[in-house]
């Protein structure tokens, strides 16, 4: 009898789990290469919907479609109390809406490494950057569909 209860109770957390692995951060999703930093902010793109700033680099097809860093600057935010609510909340923001950005780059076969940088002296509150998030990803897509024209049509004038 006790081990169809242990069973049972485990089925129902594997059930849980599998509910809450869709919207889950893994540790393969977070950008910690310096080459690739350096790459994102010397030759990417970026766009920006006050307050954050997003640098990103499109690659091709890699394991991961997206791979994430977020920066808040000393200089803007002077407590490190401030910066870490500010870095959880841009991080829950982008890891509740990344289903916008997500499936558009499956589609295209391609991979992005996007930094966040948080530009605004103020500490924000979450609602407010979750909808700039949602702009954010929204002008990312736009912007990695106006490049990836482009290379089309260089690819066609040759």
């Amino acid at each position: 009898m006790k081990t169809v209860f242990i069973c049972f109770s485990f089925l129902i957390f594997a059930e849980e789990y599998c509910k809450m692995k869709g919207n889950r951060l893994y540790k393969y999703e977070k950008l910690c290469s310096r080459t690739a930093i350096n790459n994102i902010f010397q030759c990417g793109k970026s766009a920006i919907c006050y307050p954050l700033r997003a640098a990103f680099s499109i690659t091709e097809k890699e394991e991961t479609p997206a791979q994430f860093l977020i920066t808040i600057p000393k200089k803007k935010i002077r407590k490190a109390v401030n910066r870490v609510l500010l870095r959880r909340r841009v991080r829950e923001a982008y890891r509740l809406n990344r289903n916008i950005l997500i499936p558009y780059l499956q589609e295209k076969n391609i991979s992005i490494k996007i930094a966040f940088i948080y530009l605004s002296d103020e500490i924000s509150d979450y609602a407010f950057i979750e909808s700039k998030m949602q702009a954010l990803l929204t002008k990312v897509i736009s912007n990695i569909e106006k490049s990836i024209t482009k290379e089309e049509n260089k690819a066609t004038e040759q």
